[in-house]
């Protein structure tokens, strides 16, 4: 690939994705990259595992040979503990999976064809195995017990050593690469004698919030269609893959987290939660968007099964073709938790719409962005009857006594987390910054002053924006090292892509929010509450 120098960094097509404009950047002084198309980045060693499709260490030796240095040798225990990891699960699916085969496995294999309905290609694919008692200990001589200890494949009581999995079909959970460093297993036993599925313990190279199935399988499909399908379970995922809907992934019985989100993001642009119809389904997209999704660096949006149905019963009946129809029409999360709450205020007795309220609050104050947070306030106020400026006002009046009590806690949060205030705040500046840089009419400072930004209460924000208004007549250059001399802003902005086709709009809304937030912090009172969270 080919990039000249545009300013203080280079720009060129980006690698990762089709284009004709160039919107990839490469910033010498931070030795980073960035495209504000498919939004891929990072530092060298990045790069090269994305470009060359290389593993981390790869990358580094791989580097080293271009720098002509020797390269590490990623020699000591840790190295030497995953390497024996990797080996150690390895050998235990190969056993499992010879156990499936045998007349052991007999009522496992019957269960896979004839209740899963699953192809024998897939079986192997997905390295599917069976753990009958006695699998393990009847294999693993007494003097390896103990590493397959430290792996979860074995625990030691008081009468010595024994197997974790017993009588369970096993699944393989790989890494991202292809590695595997853990196992689900699934009891087919109906007495109802002990959890229906069961995982590895964790271990140093395996944490089940940072895992998920089949990633390894789906990378290579990710990587074209930079979308991703999350569903709940592993054969979720099996029948969704064998159907040919190739980019699906399922947590490992737990809830879909941050650390998730974050892996995916390097890898898709958009990501479509499938829940099931039920009422437990709907629930739980409230509790997704809830604790992350609001703040997603990326699309996050959800399909509803057809009620009663799992995501695998949903394809065999209506085939792929349906599903991917729904995918292609997928609603962003924050639409399908505004739809729930239209559907329970409507049926809501005085008492219940407090609640109600209550949890819309809770929900508004975890939406750092000024432009969705507006949206979000437009419908709640429409939802609920009640005038935006009001409902806006009552946000910020609990965000400033919630924000109090976390000052209190640590003061000035140096180096911690920045509170919803402090974010909402922050991302104002964004895009009042975004517009007063971009070199189009009307600037900002013919529109709005200084003061109409006095509400803005973060002590380094408001010396950011103190310093631009002292002389709003700088030049381009002058003014983006004010907002590269300013961590709150710096890394934020320099990802921010231009967008000139919404400018009209983005500043009529800026300066909407802005005139709002001021009004609403007129009043004495007020004034006191945002002086306190300070």
């Amino acid at each position: 690939m080919s990039i000249r120098r545009r300013g203080r960094v280079f720009v060129g097509l980006c690698p990762f994705h089709e284009e004709r404009t160039p919107s990839f950047h490469v910033d010498p002084e931070k030795q980073l990259f960035y495209c504000f198309g498919c939004q891929a980045g990072g530092d060298v060693f990045r790069f090269v595992e994305r470009f060359e499709r290389k593993t981390f260490p790869e990358a580094i030796r791989f580097l080293a040979d271009q720098a002509g240095i020797p390269p590490p040798q990623f020699r000591g225990e840790k190295s030497d503990r995953k390497k024996q990891c990797f080996s150690i699960c390895r050998e235990a699916e190969s056993i499992f999976r010879r156990m499936l085969r045998q007349s052991e496995g007999e009522n496992a294999r019957r269960y896979l064809v004839e209740v899963r309905r699953l192809h024998q290609e897939t079986i192997d694919r997905f390295g599917l195995g069976w753990a009958a008692s006695g699998t393990l200990l009847n294999r693993i001589p007494p003097s390896r017990r103990e590493e397959w200890e430290v792996f979860g494949l074995l625990r030691k009581g008081p009468s010595g050593y024994r197997e974790f999995f017993r009588d369970r079909l096993m699944i393989p959970i790989r890494l991202e690469y292809g590695p595997t460093v853990a196992f689900g297993g699934r009891t087919l036993s109906v007495d109802g004698a002990g959890p229906k599925y069961l995982n590895s313990p964790e271990h140093p190279f395996f944490r089940k919030k940072e895992v998920l199935f089949g990633l390894d399988q789906a990378r290579a499909f990710l990587e074209k269609t930079r979308r991703v399908l999350v569903v709940e379970g592993y054969f979720d995922a099996m029948v969704l893959f064998e159907s040919g809907i190739e980019g699906v992934v399922a947590p490992l019985g737990t809830a879909f987290t941050e650390g998730h989100l974050i892996h995916l993001s390097r890898l898709v642009d958009e990501i479509v939660v499938v829940f099931d119809g039920d009422k437990a389904g709907r629930n739980a997209v409230v509790r997704l968007a809830d604790r992350l999704v609001l703040d997603s660096r990326i699309p996050v949006k959800a399909v509803q099964t057809p009620e009663g149905k799992d995501p695998d019963e949903w394809v065999r009946q209506s085939g792929p073709d349906v599903v991917m129809k729904a995918v292609e029409t997928a609603k962003p999360v924050l639409d399908f938790v505004m739809e729930l709450f239209e559907e329970r205020v409507r049926s809501a007795s005085g008492e219940d719409r407090k609640l109600l309220l209550e949890t819309y609050y809770d929900l508004a104050k975890k939406i750092p962005d000024p432009q969705r947070l507006d949206l979000f306030l437009s419908r709640g106020a429409s939802l609920f009857q009640l005038n935006k400026d009001l409902l806006a006002q009552g946000l910020f009046r609990e965000e400033s006594i919630g924000d109090e009590r976390s000052s209190a806690q640590s003061p000035g949060r140096p180096g911690g987390r920045l509170s919803n205030r402090e974010l909402m705040e922050r991302n104002l500046v964004l895009e009042l910054v975004r517009l007063w840089l971009d070199g189009l009419d009307p600037h900002p400072a013919t529109i709005m002053k200084g003061t109409d930004f006095l509400f803005v209460n973060t002590e380094n924000l408001a010396g950011f924006l103190s310093a631009l208004w002292e002389e709003p007549t700088r030049n381009i250059p002058s003014t983006k090292e004010l907002v590269l001399n300013e961590p709150m802003l710096a890394e934020s902005w320099i990802q921010l892509p231009e967008d000139h086709e919404t400018r009209s709009q983005r500043l009529a809304d800026l300066v909407s929010r802005v005139r709002r937030f001021s009004r609403n912090a007129d009043s004495p009172s007020d004034r006191l509450m945002l002086h306190n969270s300070q």
